[in-house]
């Protein structure tokens, strides 16, 4: 008869073969780690640092994957069905919102002391904060702002705008009608594809206005109680679009607006910082021509109360106490100042360390693109970076950011109000009706 301690030390020694086989040590932990980030510059950065700090913990591996935002809602559900959530995720503060409000994940509050909370810019962190706790760790900042080209401003006579009135007459006067072969100019593009451009492009005015959906401090919904606000907000948009945007510019989406602001078909244009890349590529003799401004609330006397913008987070998923406990040490050592500048690094001017540490390092100061736009950069840090909302996440995290995201119920009012199919108050009202509609769902 076999004995029972000979089972198990060959059980053992059989364990062994095979994790020897794999090449990993015989008491290896593994956890999987996803990232949105899917453009190979931000990937690499990111597994590189991911396997660099792993190696700081005794046999610790890390299974890297890029997952699509397109593709990410559908995995983080069957993740959760399986419960199996990554111990680690690098996305968005909606998808932060969606996996929180599923109870999925881990507070990373401790962290954020650890690291000192007043490092981290407080919009970013405001954004993923809810029940007192924070959800996700900020890395860098997907930011806002109007782009526009200052030689065509000088040769006009014009001054960065400080009101909408003021943004609409320099769009006109940078109109050009096309003569002796050059192309026709438009002084301002307003993208309205359904899909996620046009609420961004609407609520970068509506913020700009100081209006919100849920009111910052109570969380309780406001939007239809702004309508005025809301629809002035509409027919502004509207109005520029008439006046000053490529007609074609109701369907745009991304690639559409900054094609047309890089090849210099648009004077004026909001945007997220990708231009500059798309400069560098395409057109790099713009670069000394771009400049940035926040987007302007109605009045001069008053500045912009807040901007349209976003950022990239580090969360931890529910999983065995030791993979949590992992995952957490993985991460402080990646906010290593300039690990954090690294990152930013890798899509320079379109990334943003969301850390003040990591924007004045060395690291991020030196680089070239950066020291580049320097005077840009310090506009967009200090003056739209600090006051941010993310439609529906204006009192902390909401999935509603998520329903926004994946309809096209604000897209659809906007496009027809543009077109003259219904009037901007009656898109207000569709909006309203639908945001309100959200919200009581996602409130059950």
């Amino acid at each position: 008869m076999i004995s029972i301690r000979r089972i198990v030390a060959q059980t053992v020694a059989s364990t062994a073969l095979i994790w020897a086989a794999s090449g990993l040590p015989a008491h290896a932990a593994e956890i999987t780690f996803w990232t949105n980030l899917t453009t190979a510059s931000q990937a690499n950065v990111i597994q590189k640092q991911a396997n660099a700090c792993a190696a700081r913990q005794p046999d610790l591996q890390v299974k890297f994957e890029t997952v699509p935002f397109g593709s990410m809602y559908t995995r983080l559900i069957t993740a959760m069905r399986r419960n199996d959530l990554p111990n680690i995720m690098n996305t968005l503060e909606g998808a932060v919102a969606f996996v929180q409000a599923k109870n999925g994940l881990v507070p990373v509050t401790d962290i954020v002391a650890e690291l000192g909370k007043n490092d981290f810019l407080a919009s970013y962190l405001n954004a993923v904060s809810k029940d007192e706790q924070v959800w996700g760790l900020p890395d860098w900042a997907l930011h806002q702002e109007v782009w526009y080209r200052k030689d065509l401003f000088e040769r006009a006579g014009l001054k960065v705008p400080n009101s909408w009135d003021e943004l609409l007459v320099a769009a006109k006067a940078l109109n050009q009608a096309a003569a002796d072969g050059k192309p026709q100019v438009y002084g301002f593009a307003v993208p309205m594809g359904r899909a996620l451009v046009a609420p961004q492009t609407y609520f970068q005015v509506f913020y700009a206005a100081g209006g919100t959906i849920f009111d910052p401090k109570t969380g309780g919904y406001v939007f239809g109680d702004q309508k005025a606000l809301a629809v002035r907000s509409l027919q502004f948009l509207i109005d520029l679009y008439k006046a000053a945007s490529p007609p074609a510019s109701v369907e745009w989406s991304w690639a559409e607006y900054r094609t047309a602001f890089v090849k210099g078909q648009v004077a004026m244009t909001n945007e997220w910082g990708a231009v500059v890349q798309m400069a560098a590529e395409q057109n790099p003799e713009i670069l000394d021509k771009m400049g940035v401004f926040p987007f302007p609330g109605p009045s001069a006397d008053k500045k912009p109360v807040a901007s349209l913008s976003g950022g990239y987070y580090y969360l931890i998923g529910k999983s065995a106490p030791e993979k949590v406990a992992a995952s957490k040490k993985l991460l402080r050592c990646m906010y290593d100042p300039k690990l954090v500048a690294e990152r930013a690094n890798s899509r320079p001017i379109f990334a943003i360390p969301a850390t003040h540490s990591a924007f004045k390092s060395e690291v991020y100061q030196s680089n070239e693109m950066v020291k580049h736009f320097k005077p840009q950069l310090d506009i967009i840090f200090n003056d739209v970076m600090q006051h941010w909302y993310r439609y529906g996440m204006e009192a902390g995290l909401n999935p509603l950011a998520g329903q926004i995201e994946a309809t096209t119920f604000i897209g659809d009012a906007i496009q027809n109000a543009a077109l003259g199919k219904i009037k901007a108050e009656a898109a207000i009202d569709q909006i309203d009706e639908q945001l309100h509609f959200q919200a009581e769902i996602l409130s059950r």
